[in-house]
């Protein structure tokens, strides 16, 4: 089974797959796609993971693929419940992976993943997402994915650890979503419980762009945060946003491009069905306003996963109320593609 990374770019992964992946079984869930239970074996520690194939998958038109991580005290499978990401995968021919951080005793940790917390530091290649990052590749060697439409996102301690796999992986991801999360910082994380951002957003900008290497390049992103949120703060995620516009300009710069504006070029304010109020900022660059970035804001929603399953088993993980996260990444990630295009589509469909 071909495991090995096929991407746009000549420079590939330092890091093949170290074994191909096993399946564990496949279980029931809701949709009419596949929903496999796999393993995945990183130096010696193993990882569980989840992967929905759409019933529409042809083995012989390439399908995109989504990597979704949950975030502490919550598993791949309640993720998958709780987002109801697999019916929009359904909906759109979207391969869906969602990666369990349990490849050893988290007891501690509480299933979080481990991200700046990783001995020695997170780079490319070790740790969390190095093995994420073979998950990736090894579902794009079992099933005919397009890597040029390849795309992560997390909740939480899944959204800090997106922004890991955004700098350490701009080759492999064609954008990512921080759902929650935080900058990236392969620093002590200090964006938890009351504390907001203590490092300087400047130079965690500086950092990722230095840690993609070689393999520089705008990386689109789409953020969600509650005002409310009194786990990861709401500024956490604000500073999220300014990180990466600041290295996607350096990238920009580099290529002579125009640059992202601080301020939106765009903002809707919008109801949910449900009651709820939400923000939608687009960051637009370029004459034609090309898409480079998009915070959503929930006011008043606290630490969840903005739209989702009404099941009362998940009311702590999501606020069914909102507007759907799992609706708006896909939007704004279907018209995204490796290649080298410096920022995401230019339709700005909320």
């Amino acid at each position: 089974m071909p495991t090995a990374f096929a991407g746009p770019a000549s420079a590939a992964p330092d890091t093949a797959p170290h074994a191909a992946p096993h399946t564990a079984g496949s279980t029931a869930f809701p949709g009419p796609g596949q929903y496999l239970h796999e393993t995945y074996n990183d130096h010696g520690d193993v990882y569980k993971y989840s992967l929905y194939v759409p019933s529409t998958y042809r083995p012989a038109r390439p399908a995109p693929l989504v990597v979704l991580l949950h975030g502490c005290q919550t598993s791949a499978d309640q993720r998958a419940a709780s987002s109801l990401f697999n019916d929009v995968a359904e909906q759109n021919g979207v391969i869906t992976l969602y990666p369990d951080g349990d490849a050893f005793d988290r007891t501690v940790n509480q299933q979080c993943w481990r991200g700046a917390d990783f001995p020695g530091g997170e780079t490319r290649g070790h740790g969390d997402a190095g093995a994420i990052a073979g998950m990736t590749q090894a579902v794009m060697g079992s099933w005919h994915v397009d890597s040029q439409r390849v795309y992560a996102m997390g909740m939480s301690s899944g959204g800090f650890e997106t922004s890991m796999l955004g700098a350490d992986y701009p080759d492999l991801y064609a954008a990512i979503g921080v759902f929650s999360g935080a900058a990236y910082d392969r620093g002590p994380v200090g964006c938890v419980g009351p504390w907001i951002p203590a490092a300087d957003t400047a130079a965690l900008a500086r950092k990722a762009y230095q840690e993609m290497g070689s393999r520089q390049r705008v990386v689109p992103t789409i953020f969600f945060h509650g005002d409310a949120d009194p786990t990861v703060p709401y500024q956490c995620g604000r500073q999220a946003l300014e990180q990466w516009r600041q290295t996607d300009n350096k990238a920009l710069t580099a290529r002579g491009l125009d640059t992202i504006p601080q301020q939106p070029t765009r903002t809707t304010n919008g109801t949910t069905p449900g009651g709820q109020s939400y923000t939608v900022e687009d960051y637009t660059r370029g004459p034609n306003g090309c898409l480079a970035q998009q915070f959503w804001t929930v006011h008043g929603m606290g630490h969840q996963w903005s739209g989702g399953s009404p099941d009362p088993a998940y009311a702590k993980m999501v606020d069914p109320n909102g507007p759907s996260a799992s609706q708006a990444a896909w939007r704004f990630f279907s018209g995204i593609r490796m290649g080298d295009a410096p920022c995401a589509s230019e339709s700005h469909g909320h």
